[in-house]
């Protein structure tokens, strides 16, 4: 039978964890089994974490436990985390086997499990046909795959992907990002992995850690990261949502209605944290908006209408994506489908904007954003 996420127990936990001095101590834990992404802007800050995590780095504070036990004394050789990263690379003038080799006799294991080991490694990642090959004759997604056998080869409680799609084509990352779900399931490994993108950050399907620069804002799944965000930084980050500044006029059943400071009187869901007649922050992703074109003026007792003029308009492939300036200047951005006809979508085009409350989202304004 197949643990559910409530059964399993914690392998990894991060316990107000800082980064560099000065930066805000975050806690994390990560589950047995999990696949948890690791997302930010500037990914260099992650790949300080992994290399704390794997021992080559020390933080600024707090602790690192696994299993309940603190390794922040233990050296990179003697952790059971294994990091897989472009800062670690093969050994070229060694043969893939013999690359393979290298952490399990630095351990000290028989030539009987070193040999027994290889094949088992090479048949699941597939390098069988490339292992008399020496490590700077193989292609770069080969290359990967060795550093990947590597550390699977020492059977790691933990595995740590840092940048591993980096220098890939569009082929070889997809291959490798099926290999990488086959060994998750199969071998039942516990995944932490440095996304490049939101895109990337979403084919794992497990937990996003979002973070901005070195503070953890937010850790759930795509979905509650995309409908409910934790905070306006979280819907901008992951959400790619527009920043709207306006205040509260009043709150009812949890919907606000707020008059923005680049005109307009709109809705959205009210944060539970946010007040009547305060500043906030709206957020409205690019794809929940609807453009109305040739709507009339707005009556005395109707509230003031939301006006846009087009900027540009790009088609991407998937979508149309146009840019909006609003009354005060302030530019934003709107994303239709290809569906959407283009007599009336061109630049200089005036529009009136619209969208349902509980597709918009307003928090207290913080002076950070």
């Amino acid at each position: 039978m197949t643990a559910t996420s409530r059964d399993r127990k914690s392998i990894l936990s991060l316990e107000a964890l800082s980064l560099t001095k000065g930066a805000p101590p975050f806690s994390l834990k990560v589950q047995e089994g999990e696949a948890l992404c690791l997302l930010a802007e500037d990914s260099v800050s992650l790949s300080h974490l992994c290399d704390m995590l794997a021992g080559f780095e020390k933080p600024a504070q707090g602790c690192i436990l696994l299993n309940d036990h603190e390794i922040m004394s233990l050296r990179p050789e003697d952790r059971p985390i294994g990091l897989v990263s472009a800062r670690d690379p093969v050994f070229g003038h060694l043969d893939v086997a013999a690359n393979i080799a290298l952490p399990l006799r630095a351990r000290g294991a028989s030539l009987e499990t070193i040999h027994a080991t290889i094949s088992k490694i090479l048949a699941l990642v597939g390098l069988d046909a490339v292992i008399a090959l020496r490590a700077d004759q193989l292609n770069p997604e080969q290359n990967l795959r060795l550093r990947l056998a590597r550390v699977l080869a020492y059977a790691p409680s933990i595995v740590l992907l840092d940048g591993i799609l980096l220098g890939l084509d569009l082929r070889a990352a997809s291959k490798t990002r099926q290999l990488i779900t086959k060994l998750h399931r199969a071998l039942g490994l516990t995944l932490i992995y440095v996304a490049q993108s939101r895109e990337d950050a979403l084919w794992l399907g497990g937990r996003i850690a979002l973070f901005d620069r070195q503070t953890l804002i937010q850790c759930a799944d795509a979905s509650t990261l995309l409908e409910r965000p934790g905070d306006a930084r979280s819907a901008s980050l992951f959400g790619e949502a527009n920043l709207l500044t306006g205040r509260v006029l009043e709150i009812e059943d949890d919907i606000a209605r707020i008059h923005l400071a680049c005109g307009g009187v709109v809705e959205a869901l009210a944060d539970a944290d946010l007040n009547e007649d305060s500043l906030c922050t709206l957020c409205i992703r690019p794809d929940r908006m609807t453009p109305l074109f040739g709507a009339s003026a707005t009556g005395d007792d109707e509230p003031a209408a939301l006006r846009a003029t087009i900027q540009s308009v790009l088609h991407t492939g998937e979508h149309i994506r146009l840019r909006l300036r609003l009354a005060d200047g302030t530019e934003i951005e709107m994303r239709r489908p290809l569906l959407q006809s283009m007599r009336t979508i061109s630049q200089g085009t005036s529009l009136q904007l619209a969208w349902q409350a509980s597709q918009a989202v307003a928090f207290p304004m913080q002076d950070d954003l």
